[in-house]
């Protein structure tokens, strides 16, 4: 009786113990807060900029998803994949991260649907048509793949399916669930953001078009504000004096230099120089070689020649120097020629060596998961002493390269013979770069004549620390262009493929993200997350012995741990029963 007595006490203390330490760790848990992510990408963990920025709002971000309903089971995904991302924020930014999920098409009647698309198209979001098959047939339906994103008194669309070039498919849905953290927190930072950094695109020396750079532009307007600006030898262009202060103040955070193939004079590089130094950014998209596909539209061959547009002092006293050459690259993309006779010609592509694709390999974040970046015409660039400057590489060619050293001799007749990459090989030349430190004026004891009254008592020696980068190629930031010119397509996009494939919008996003102090918001986009695909045809094959397995393995399993039970349970009564 009292070897009874003792057993049930010895239980209860274990009971109580065990609920104590229960509360215990509890209590200590509302301290310490974690997560555990097992899988191999990590793609249940923030990024310390997501969690930084969710846990800083003074403020509800209340998110509108359309995106609930009958979808196709791509939508189901990127639906449950975006309610997963907002619950990972909300375990981070706690009530001030607040969501939910709307049908647009709920409504019974047509009208009321109608009217709410309306709006949602008003707002900024993109409509997609779905056609679905059922048993009587195939069906159209409306889905808007986006989201509205409200904070205080403003509210922005976020678009999340961006590609207009093809229908929605697994590769697709997998690189926007891949992209969504950042989707996510851009919009999350562009709602609440109060002051806007200004972008100014220089104009008035030949450089791309409001529609060669269009594309740009309008992805570039998400972020910032953005104008077209003409230096036009003002002082003022870039810059005002603040009265009083004896010093100049920007009016853009950043500039960008795209394609000139008219000269700088003297005026306009002291306005961009004194910019610099004044702590401007600048994005150069430099070509150093006149060269055009147009010049070949005549005849099969022509020359490129040196491009003479008065910069080349100016980057060369920041730390670059761009060489007179044309770079030809066995990793290249395709062009497109009549083959055949006359009358009976045919389309067919050959490898086009004057436009290398580069396939960053770098693990800078402006260049990090970004699709392959194409180039025309694209020459290489050196580096120079520059005191306090540190030079970083991003844009390189392949192991298999050749220098043409100017002028070149440019003709359609390269795709049918051996550039001879052996002997001549120079691989991996630089073609693109970052540029950071304290920069020296370039008109330091050189100020011209004319400048020394007008601005002298604004001139700066040396910057604050700042940023440019430097790229030997100006039609990287140009999208095609209709013969109309009333159409482009989108930057990145390759006819041949017959959609977009080069991650050239990325690459100049990212930079101008970088040059205005968002890295950190690189970060996010550089994240990859793998989608592991089933073998289809493997599928197909084991199908049936697949599903009986999973049918009748639960149920054997659960036969033998119960067989096993009864006979551990048998033995061990059976043994205390001799022992009494």
């Amino acid at each position: 009786m009292k070897k009874r007595t003792a057993e049930k006490s010895r239980i209860w203390i274990e009971t109580l113990l065990g609920i104590a330490l229960f509360f215990l760790l509890a209590y200590i848990s509302s301290f310490v807060f974690h997560r555990f992510d097992l899988t191999e990408e990590k793609r249940h963990t923030l990024t310390p900029t997501t969690i930084d920025l969710v846990e800083s709002l003074d403020d509800v971000v209340y998110i509108k998803v359309f995106l609930e309903g009958d979808f196709p089971a791509d939508y189901q995904r990127l639906s449950q994949a975006v309610k997963e991302k907002l619950d990972e924020m909300r375990a981070y930014g706690g009530e001030n991260i607040q969501y939910e999920f709307i049908n647009p098409s709920a409504a019974e009647d047509k009208k009321s649907r109608e009217d709410m698309y309306g709006e949602l198209v008003e707002k900024g979001l993109q409509y997609s048509p779905l056609q679905i098959r059922e048993k009587d047939g195939v069906s159209e339906k409306i889905i808007f793949p986006g989201a509205l994103v409200s904070y205080k008194d403003r509210e922005i669309p976020l678009q999340l399916l961006q590609n207009k070039q093809r229908t929605t498919d697994a590769e697709l849905v997998n690189r926007t669930i891949n992209n969504l953290e950042y989707a996510l927190v851009n919009a999350i930072y562009e709602v609440q953001r109060i002051e806007v950094p200004k972008v100014g695109i220089i104009e008035g020396h030949g450089e791309l078009s409001a529609m060669e750079t269009r594309d740009l532009q309008r992805e570039l307007e998400r972020f910032y504000k953005v104008e077209r600006v003409e230096l036009a030898g003002m002082v003022n262009a870039l810059s005002r004096n603040v009265a009083g202060k004896g010093k100049r103040q920007n009016r853009y955070d950043a500039i960008i230099v795209a394609k000139p193939t008219e000269s700088f004079d003297e005026q306009d590089k002291y306005v961009i120089d004194q910019f610099v130094m004044n702590g401007g950014k600048v994005l150069w998209m430099i070509d150093p070689m006149e060269m055009e596909m147009d010049s070949l539209r005549q005849t099969d061959l022509t020359m490129a020649t040196p491009l003479r547009i008065n910069l080349d002092d100016l980057l060369f006293n920041y730390g670059v120097r761009l060489n007179r050459d044309l770079l030809i690259d066995r990793q290249c993309a395709p062009i497109s020629l009549l083959t055949g006779p006359r009358g009976n010609e045919r389309k067919e592509y050959f490898p086009w060596y004057f436009q290398p694709i580069l396939v960053p390999e770098k693990a800078h974040p402006i260049v990090a998961n970004i699709d392959p970046v194409l180039t025309d015409f694209v020459s290489s660039i050196d580096t120079v002493e520059a005191k306090g400057i540190k030079k970083t590489t991003l844009l390189s060619t392949s192991k298999y390269t050749r220098i043409l050293k100017s002028p070149v001799r440019v003709s359609l007749n390269i795709v049918s013979i051996d550039p001879n990459f052996g002997e001549a090989n120079r691989p991996h030349q630089p073609v693109g770069y970052l540029l950071e430190g304290e920069f020296q004026s370039n008109f330091k004891n050189r100020l011209p004549p004319n400048f020394l009254e007008e601005s002298l008592f604004d001139f700066k020696e040396e910057s604050e620390f700042t940023r440019m980068i430097v790229v030997a190629d100006g039609d990287i930031a140009k999208n095609d262009v209709s013969p109309d010119g009333t159409k482009t397509r989108e930057l990145g996009f390759d006819p041949a493929a017959g959609r977009k494939i080069y991650g050239n919008k990325e690459f100049l996003i990212n930079a101008v993200n970088y040059l205005l102090g968002d890295a950190s918001l690189i970060n996010v986009r550089s994240r990859s997350i793998q989608v592991r695909k089933l073998n289809e045809q493997l599928v197909e094959q084991q199908r049936s012995v697949w599903q009986s397995a999973n049918i009748a393995l639960p149920v054997l399993f659960t036969l033998i741990f119960g067989a096993f039970q009864w006979i551990w349970r048998k033995k061990k009564y059976a043994y205390k029963a001799r022992k009494k």
